[in-house]
């Protein structure tokens, strides 16, 4: 008897992790397909118009120019822009506008030398570091929640790092 009342508990505990996958599984057929997701369409914006990217002079990482800025960090933008089929605009600033705009989703990156350390952390997302210079660890701020964007940009940012180290020489500690 014993052995029935196990078996029973058994197959109601089967049931109910069956019931619960079956759940799962139509929870999930019923999301969107497009994960990681943007609300404010940036990647795709970027690719079918321009990504606009504010930046803030903070040599060697932004030099202002006469039209545009030069630099690591607006080299590694024009590679990314084009890897993704955009155009980039050009934004110059203070710091404290460009993280304004960016609030706003006016610009869609901001670069300027930053590190992880910018007390704009909370307001903004930043990417994860992408390059670490003794204890400073380096990234990019970017719109809070466009996520399929970030994504994208580390991604490019990952695989530049090889070449960030070998530019930069031994400076770098990642």
């Amino acid at each position: 008897m014993r052995w029935h009342v196990r078996a029973g508990a058994e197959n109601a505990q089967r049931m109910k992790l069956f019931i619960l996958a079956v759940g799962a599984c139509l929870l999930l057929a019923g999301c969107e397909g497009n994960f990681p997701k943007d609300p404010e369409r940036t990647l795709e914006k970027a690719k079918q118009d321009q990504l606009v990217v504010g930046y803030s002079e903070n040599p060697p990482w932004v030099v202002k120019g006469d039209t545009a800025p030069t630099g690591i960090e607006p080299d590694l933008v024009r590679a990314f822009a084009s890897s993704i089929g955009a155009r980039v605009r050009w934004q110059n600033d203070t710091e404290q506008k460009l993280f304004e705009d960016l609030e706003e989703k006016k610009v869609h990156l901001v670069i300027a030398g930053i590190t992880q350390k910018t007390p704009w952390k909370k307001k903004v997302a930043l990417t994860r570091p992408y390059l670490k210079q003794g204890k400073e660890k380096h990234v990019m701020a970017a719109i809070r929640g466009e996520n399929a964007f970030i994504v994208a940009l580390e991604r490019f940012l990952h695989a530049q790092e090889p070449q960030l180290k070998q530019t930069l020489g031994h400076e770098t500690d990642r």
